[in-house]
């Protein structure tokens, strides 16, 4: 069974998606650190990451406990999945098309054999458009940005409330308008505004919709 989240940058999909993938028993699959992943491999190799071919890259993905790992090419590149040269870079390697296919592929093997709940920003549009459960999870760009900011801030990043503000605002606007996969909510997709409701209410109501349709496990 799939479940698709989708929904833009610091909307809490991820979170979410982790809470209530525990609560169901499934595999939470996080699809951007894929994006990620081929990311790291380029910036560490000193690669051009505009230029990406399928034939290079080999990317994989496994569960250690509940953490989601990345390998490219054998390598696990899971430690630097979460630094900011990364995360900005990942939103231009995943505007390549042979990137996202190398994702996609990734993804539908993994999740064709497992009860998955995937979060990214086409899932429910594009990589599993007949997924059982779609939900679009959005959120206030100030909001967002003020959760990012307090999470830079536990790293001790010196980053600005500002700065997190524009480059969420950039990240949507590469998102909804890139030409193949846009961010954009499925016909099908559930709405859940995240802006003013805890993680839980959010979780919550997620549950909620799960029990409603009646859905069981394969």
């Amino acid at each position: 069974m799939i479940i698709a989240v989708d929904g833009p940058a610091g909307s809490g999909k991820s979170t979410v998606a982790d809470i209530v993938a525990k609560k169901l028993g499934f595999i939470h699959f996080n699809s951007g650190l894929l994006y990620r992943g081929i990311t790291a491999y380029l910036l560490k190799n000193e690669l051009d990451i505009n230029d990406v071919k399928k034939e290079d890259i080999i990317l994989e993905t496994s569960f250690i406990g509940d953490v989601q790992h990345v390998f490219v090419n054998g390598e696990d590149y899971t430690p630097y999945l979460r630094e900011n040269i990364v995360s900005i870079n990942s939103t231009i390697v995943g505007k390549n098309p042979i990137t996202r296919q190398i994702v996609d592929d990734c993804q539908r093997t993994f999740c064709s054999a497992n009860n998955c709940i995937i979060d990214g920003r086409d899932i429910g549009t594009h990589v599993f458009p007949n997924a059982e459960l779609k939900f679009y999870v959005d959120c206030n760009v100030k909001v967002r940005a003020k959760r990012r900011f307090l999470e830079e801030q536990e790293k001790n990043s010196n980053v600005s409330l500002k700065a997190i503000e524009m480059q969420i605002i950039e990240r949507d606007e590469t998102d909804k308008n890139r030409k193949i996969a846009p961010l954009v909510q499925a016909p099908d997709a559930i709405y859940i505004d995240t802006s003013d409701l805890t993680i839980d209410q959010v979780v919550e109501l997620m549950m909620k919709y799960y029990y409603e349709l009646g859905l069981t496990q394969k």
